[in-house]
């Protein structure tokens, strides 16, 4: 529970003044999506970026199993949203999370390390916007570093 609070408090403190002008982002992930060799881990902290009209929105995904589902919490500018299903068929990435006005839908593609998403969000009214999530390094991967 404290590391679901201070990934919270980090994504808060991550969002930049700036973030309010608009600017050209570009989300070249294609080059670098292949099926993964090996099934990826994908419980973790994950960096998200998001382009809103030109606008960058920041975050923080977390991702952990609760039973045989992967579920977490979305931390964006706008406020924290509940995962309400994540599903991988090996280079596909599909999520749902829950807002206020209903589900949100992404879908995108995971890149053959295992640790970039990129795709589309999908709002309601028919918004779409583009996202790239990367994973944050584990514990173990900064002790052998």
């Amino acid at each position: 529970m404290n590391r679901f609070i201070a990934g919270v408090a980090l994504a808060s403190a991550a969002v930049p003044a700036a973030a309010s002008e608009a600017v050209t982002m570009r989300f070249e992930c294609r080059d670098s999506i292949a099926k993964p060799n090996q099934s990826p881990e994908l419980s973790g902290l994950w960096d998200v970026l998001m382009d809103v009209e030109g606008v960058p929105s920041f975050g923080l995904l977390s991702l952990g199993m609760s039973g045989t589902e992967l579920t977490g919490s979305l931390a964006l500018s706008a406020g924290v949203v509940v995962v309400r299903s994540l599903t991988f068929d090996g280079q596909t990435v599909a999520m749902i999370v829950a807002s206020r006005e209903g589900d949100v839908r992404f879908d995108g593609s995971l890149a053959s390390d295992g640790k970039r998403m990129c795709g589309i969000v999908s709002y309601h009214r028919g918004q779409k916007f583009e996202m790239i999530a990367q994973k944050r390094a584990g514990r173990e991967s900064r002790r052998s570093e």
